[in-house]
């Protein structure tokens, strides 16, 4: 027993396994049982410990895992109040009248080209240089309206040399020269362009046949004479003083005699649009009463 008790106090300094198999050879059956039994006690407060700590492990990565998904998990977009935006206020005009096409003060080009070109009594502009800038517009123009084309006007007048005619019924001859016109800026329609290069030498011709004197750009009594014999005749019959036309006996003319000349996209709407713009007197509406540039025909 002495053995025994000795082996007892130092369990603490023995390993539970190395005691018992040391004693088991040696020790008696009982003092064997009562060692076996301290042993399986000692290893089951042992296993209830390291259960303890695995629990309180897994307690804590459980706490540590919750605080890092917590930390990681992305933070909730913050509702924000959906912003009304006022309307635009609209574009204080310049306290001027103008004809209901050209009433819009967001297009100043088209307000611009109202005010300072457009039906002039006597017209605007005499020039051949101008008339043949206006004739060549007016055909770009069919299909489109008159905004898009005085948005590439300035296009036009790089691209045709100012409006050169001279130049361009010499310089533009082929299909090469068609396609690099194509590359600017400009309308971009290969029958408009080729017709543009036909009635620059068309208007050429007609210049040098009936006013050899007048073929310069800068003349005033070349074409502008010849666009004389186009101005509306007296007529018996009274008109509806707010009617609109489209074409007139005299563009139906105009239209005829410059395709007899060789002139391209010269159709009779085409004339009569050219005829009012450059201020040949034409029946129809011109200004409008009420708009500040009105004039009595």
């Amino acid at each position: 027993m002495k053995h025994l008790e000795s082996v007892l106090c130092k369990r603490e300094e023995w390993p539970f396994d190395a005691a018992t198999a040391i004693l088991a050879s040696s020790a008696p059956i009982g003092a064997t049982a009562i060692i076996s039994a301290v042993a399986t006690t000692a290893n089951k407060a042992t296993k209830t410990t390291k259960a303890g700590r695995a629990s309180k492990n897994a307690d804590d990565k459980e706490n540590n895992d919750d605080s890092t998904t917590a930390e990681a998990a992305p933070k909730k977009k913050r509702k924000v109040a959906a912003t009304i935006k006022e309307p635009k206020p609209p574009l204080l005009g310049d306290g001027k009248t103008r004809c209901i096409w050209a009433d819009n003060p967001r297009y100043p080009l088209l307000q611009a080209y109202h005010d300072e070109e457009w039906n002039h009594p006597e017209g605007f502009n005499h020039t051949n240089r101008y008339l043949f800038e206006l004739l060549i517009l007016e055909g770009a123009q069919a299909g489109l309206s008159w905004s898009t084309v005085l948005h590439k006007r300035e296009a036009y007048r790089e691209a045709y040399h100012q409006f050169d005619y001279h130049r361009i019924a010499t310089s533009y001859k082929s299909p090469a020269d068609n396609d690099r016109l194509l590359q600017t800026n400009i309308v971009k329609n290969r029958l408009k362009v080729q017709a543009s290069m036909v009635n620059a030498k068309a208007f050429c011709e007609l210049l040098e046949e009936l006013y050899p004197d007048q073929t310069g750009l800068d003349d005033e009594k070349g074409f502008w004479m010849f666009l004389q014999n186009y101005k509306k005749k007296a007529s018996k019959s009274k008109r509806d003083p707010t009617e609109y036309l489209t074409r007139s006996a005299e563009s139906d003319r105009l239209s005829e005699d410059l395709k007899k000349r060789g002139f391209k996209f010269v159709g009779s709407t085409i004339m009569y649009a050219y005829l009012q713009a450059a201020g040949i007197e034409q029946d129809g509406i011109q200004h409008t009463t009420g708009c500040f540039r009105h004039h009595k025909n």
